[in-house]
Order: C-alpha cells, then sequence, then structure tokens
C-alpha cells in the first residue's frame, strides 16, 4: 500500500515557511479503517491514530504522533514549533531497525 492511500483527503495539506526560509508540507497521515485490526500491531502505539508528515523543500522528513485535532487551523509559527518537536524520518532500512 502506498503512503499516499493513507492520507487524509478530508483535511488538505498545509504549507509554512520556516524562520531560515525553508519550504516545508504537512499532510495528515491516517490508516484505513479497514485495516483497524491491523493497527493494534504498529510497533509504535502513538502511531495508531494517525501523524502529522513534514516534509521540507530540501527532502527533510519528520512525524508527529499523537498530534492535535486543531493542526489545520492553528497559525504557521504553530506548525513550525511542531516540526521542531516532530521526529526526523531516517532511511528505510535504518528506520526498520528501529521499529522493532
Amino acid at each position: 500500500m502506498s503512503r499516499t492511500s493513507f492520507l487524509n483527503t478530508a483535511a488538505a495539506p498545509r504549507r509554512f515557511i520556516d524562520c531560515v526560509g525553508l519550504a516545508w508540507t504537512v499532510y495528515c497521515i491516517q490508516p484505513p479503517s479497514l485495516l483497524e485490526g491491523a493497527i493494534t500491531l504498529l510497533p509504535h502505539a502513538e502511531r495508531r491514530n494517525g501523524w502529522l508528515l513534514f516534509e521540507s523543500a530540501e527532502g527533510d522528513r519528520r512525524r508527529l504522533a499523537p498530534f492535535p485535532a486543531d493542526w489545520a487551523t492553528i497559525t504557521p509559527f504553530e506548525l513550525e514549533r511542531w516540526c521542531a518537536r516532530a521526529e526526523p524520518i531516517t532511511e528505510l532500512p535504518r528506520r526498520r531497525l528501529s521499529d522493532r
């Protein structure tokens, strides 16, 4: 299943420019309801209800879970603060080792 199949289509991506001028896009990632039983098998319980995915114009990616319900209406300043707290996403082989 592709990453895009997990995107929450009810919430449009948000974009902001951080304090150093780097452009970011924020996506709401939520597992499909068909997988609710399988979701309990995720090694990170905080991700079971979804997460915010931050992607920079330079290719950096970060994940924030759990995330506040009002994420779609907060200021760009608050998005930047959450991005700073979000967990960097490593390359797939290293990420698989950290998920164990």
